[in-house]
Formats: structure tokens, C-alpha cells, sequence
């Protein structure tokens, strides 16, 4: 069996008209050339191989372009070049006598046949020909709707598999992966890359790549301003170059150094989050590629679920900080300070290991009320939170209780370490009072640990509180709240 589909019935109407050429092009309507698909032939002239734009197709252009047949039966009268008018023959080609081109399946194909043995074709020729035109459009619009039905399948398969990742709880990171990775074998492409660009920022990273992305170009942040995916970033419309030219100097994705190919394809898209938030898609080959239309519209659709995807990750994202910070000073609110310490607590019980939880209270704190406005006592609120913050060794957590009341948790620390730290702040809140007169602020201080205090969580708390109100005694003046 050929394996030209077209062929057999290319070569049995050939045979039956004794025709010196029948041949059989497809229209691409996408880079509007006609190819040949099937050819017999008695010429030299013809070349295995032909592709001719519409427009430099001579008399199949007419056909195409009009969608009516095209039949001449005194070929040498028309015309003074058959290479213009028929340019898969060259000038050494002469006495045809006739020709017939016929539309194939509305403008998608043109079955042509020519004669050198009489004047044109005969009516029931020209009907034999029609025929077999209409049989060789069933012929492609089956194959054609064949080729989209294995493309939705595998477009089906693509979106199905990354539907399982997406609705089982599968983090971000390895869904961008597996977004990357099935769109560009889909497409044909050898790289794909996922690259976010927070809100404000001036840079991006890259949260989602093919397994072959150098490891070095996934660790590093890029400006957003330089290279392809830079412009990608800066335009709403897609990027498309189908043979990137490594001689021309912007011609890179990430930065000009990096270690990819600037000879193919290269496909990218972009879009935004209501958040303000950007991502970009962009796919790259080795080599020049091209795709259907199905398959891109399946991408940025599947790209648009993506986005909307990231914008509930970081909608999240922020209602979490907007229920786990302070809005004021910006530490852990306390019910999320709290959660934390019991996280803390079950996880030292697990390995043994020692933590501090220390509270500090600066009085007389309701005083302040009767002596500045309440925007001052919010601004001295973010002061004292970033002066203990800055004051505290990198990993402990501050969170605030209240106005004026602070936790700090201290991991792998006994009390014995922490209470030196804690010490030291004992001036604080002094600074913070400057040009308040008739108040004098004092941090008072206390603290419990795990295991030597405290072995249940129920008991760690009420320690630490009942330690912070016997230090308020401990002052020689009597503490004022």
C-alpha cells in the first residue's frame, strides 16, 4: 500500500486521461503556499518536491484565489512563459496542448491535469476529473479531521493530567513543572519556562521549567527589562520568532551568557493577576517549528487557567497575612503567634529539643492616652516592634499579644540563653518616648521553657503569664497600667 494517501488516485486518473502531469497541492493556509502532495508525471522539468506561494503560483493561484476551474485548450496562445504561468515547470517545458485545475474541497487543495496528445479534455473528461477531485477532498478532509481529532486527544490528555495535578492539592511549583514540560512536547519544543514577576517588582524568577533547564538559570532572579522574556513581560501582545538569529544582539530569553539555543523557535505569552502580580510562558526550540492553531489556543487557555491558579495562591497568600500579622506593626497577630508556639512545642516534644518563650510588657502604657494622639501610640507601637526585632538574634519570633504586650520565641534555646538575651532590652521602650513628658516606659520581662519549666502545653502559658505579673511586683515603684 502507498503510503501517499493521495497517490493511487493521482496515478489511476493520470492512467485513464493519459495525461503527461496530474498533480495534486494542498493549500497552507497559514503560510499561504501550495504544496504538492501527489504527482505523476512524464515531465524532467518537475522537481520531487514543490512549494509555491499563493501569489507566485501562476494560474493556481486564479483557482485557488476564485475557487472556480481553470480550462484551457490552447495552451501556446495563452501564455508567452510557462514558468510564470505554471512555475513547477521550467522553460523547457513545451507543446501542452491543454489543461484543467480544479478546487479541491472548497479552495483547501487544486487537483491539476494537463495533455500534450489533444486540444484540452473532452466533457466526459472533464467530469472524470471533477470526480476525482471530490474524492481526493473527501480524501483530505478525512485526514485533516483525523489529524485534529489525535491533536484534541492529545490536547485532551495534556489538560487532563494537569486537571489531576491542579484539583489533588498539588503545590504550585510542581504544577508550573509538568505545565512547562507537557505544553512544550505538545507543541514540539525542546524548553518551557514559567517566570513570575511579584507586584512592584523589578525582577523575576523562573517557578516552573523543563528538566533541561540549566539548574544554574533556575537558582538566579533576571531583570525585567532585559532579553526576550523581558519583553514578553513589558508587551501584552505574544512574542513570536520563528528562527532566532544569534548574530542579532538581544536575541537571548534570559541573559547573553546563558547556555541555550538562539537558532529555533521561540513562543511566549503573557498575562497578569488581579493582584498585580505577572507571568510569563515562554517556549523555545532548537530548531525553526511550527504548530497548529488548535494546539495554541489550547495553551493559552490552559495558560489563563494558570494564572487564575497563581492569583488564588497568592490571594491566599495575602488573606493568611492580613489574619496572622499585626496590621500595624506587621509581627505575628496573636492568635498566629500563639499557633506557632504550639507548633514549636510538639515539634521539640518529637526531638527533645529545648525552646524559650519570653513575654515583654512595657507600663504604663493607658497613660499615654491621656497625653498624645492616638496615631502617635500606633507610631510608638511600630517602634518598639522594630527596635525588638532588630535587638533579637535572626530566627526568633516576635509576635504581638497586645498593645504593649510582646512574645518572642526562642527555638533550640534553654531559658538560660534566652533570659541573657531578653535581659539586654531592659532599656527599651525609654528611646522610643522622646518628647513625651510625665511618662516614663519600662519593659517588664519574663520567660518558661520546654522541657525544663514546662512539659505540657497547658502549663507553659500560664507560667510565662504568672512570671510577667510577679515581675511587675518586683519593681520599687508601684507599676502603673
Amino acid at each position: 500500500m502507498d503510503s501517499n494517501p493521495y497517490q493511487p488516485l493521482v496515478n489511476l486518473l493520470s492512467n485513464v486521461l493519459e495525461a503527461y502531469t496530474t498533480a495534486f497541492f494542498i493549500f497552507d493556509e497559514k503560510n499561504r503556499r501550495l504544496n504538492l502532495a501527489a504527482m505523476q508525471s512524464l515531465s524532467k522539468f518537475i522537481p520531487p518536491r514543490v512549494s509555491l506561494p499563493l501569489e507566485g503560483s501562476g494560474i493556481l493561484s486564479q483557482v485557488q484565489k476564485v475557487g472556480q476551474t481553470i480550462h484551457l485548450d490552447k495552451l501556446h496562445e495563452a501564455t508567452s512563459s510557462i514558468s510564470l504561468t505554471l512555475p513547477f515547470y521550467r522553460e523547457g517545458e513545451s507543446h501542452i496542448k491543454g489543461l484543467y485545475a480544479a478546487p479541491v474541497a472548497g479552495g483547501s487543495g487544486i487537483l491539476y491535469v494537463d495533455t500534450k496528445y489533444g486540444w484540452g479534455f473532452s466533457d466526459k473528461q472533464q467530469k472524470w476529473i471533477k470526480e476525482f477531485a471530490d474524492l481526493l477532498g473527501g480524501l483530505l478532509s478525512n485526514f485533516e479531521a483525523e489529524g485534529r481529532h489525535e491533536n484534541y486527544a492529545r490536547v485532551f490528555d495534556v489538560l487532563y493530567r494537569l486537571d489531576e495535578i491542579a484539583f489533588k492539592g498539588c503545590d504550585l511549583d510542581n504544577y508550573c513543572g509538568v505545565f512547562t514540560t507537557e505544553w512544550a512536547g505538545l507543541l514540539g519544543m525542546d524548553y518551557g519556562f514559567l517566570v513570575l514577576k511579584k507586584r512592584g517588582g523589578k525582577n523575576y524568577r523562573i517557578i516552573g521549567a523543563t528538566a533541561n533547564t540549566p539548574r544554574g538559570l533556575v537558582a538566579q532572579s533576571f531583570a525585567a527589562d532585559k532579553g526576550l522574556i523581558g519583553w514578553v513581560l513589558q508587551n501584552p501582545k505574544n512574542l513570536l520568532i520563528m528562527r532566532m538569529n544569534p548574530a542579532t544582539s538581544d536575541h537571548y530569553l534570559f541573559s547573553p551568557v546563558e547556555n541555550l539555543p538562539h537558532q529555533g523557535t521561540v513562543w511566549g505569552m503573557r498575562g497578569q493577576t488581579s493582584l498585580g502580580h505577572e507571568l510569563a510562558a515562554v517556549f523555545l526550540s532548537r530548531q525553526p517549528v511550527e504548530w497548529n492553531s488548535d494546539s495554541e489556543r489550547a495553551v493559552g487557555h490552559a495558560f489563563h487557567f494558570l494564572l487564575l491558579l497563581i492569583e488564588q495562591f497568592y490571594c491566599k497568600e495575602e488573606n493568611e497575612a492580613l489574619h496572622s500579622y499585626d496590621i500595624c506593626t506587621g509581627l505575628f497577630n496573636a492568635p498566629a503567634f500563639e499557633s506557632r508556639v504550639e507548633g514549636i512545642f510538639h515539634a521539640s516534644m518529637q526531638s527533645n529539643a529545648p525552646f524559650t518563650l519570653g513575654l515583654i510588657q512595657f507600663e504604663p502604657w493607658q497613660i499615654l492616652s491621656t497625653k498624645v494622639q492616638p496615631q502617635r501610640i500606633r507610631e510608638l507601637e511600630r517602634e518598639l516592634a522594630a527596635s525588638l526585632c532588630d535587638a533579637l538574634p535572626p530566627g526568633v519570633l516576635v509576635g504581638q499579644l497586645t498593645q504593649n504586650r510582646f512574645g518572642v520565641l526562642f527555638t533550640a534555646t534553654s531559658v538560660h540563653e534566652a533570659e541573657s538575651q531578653l535581659s539586654e532590652l531592659a532599656g527599651y521602650g525609654k528611646i522610643a518616648l522622646k518628647g513625651i513628658k510625665g511618662v516614663k516606659l519600662h519593659p517588664y520581662i519574663s520567660s518558661a521553657g520546654f522541657p525544663q519549666d514546662a512539659a505540657k502545653m497547658e502549663e507553659l502559658w500560664p507560667l510565662v503569664s504568672r512570671r510577667l505579673f510577679a515581675a511587675f511586683g518586683l519593681r520599687p515603684e508601684k507599676a502603673v497600667s
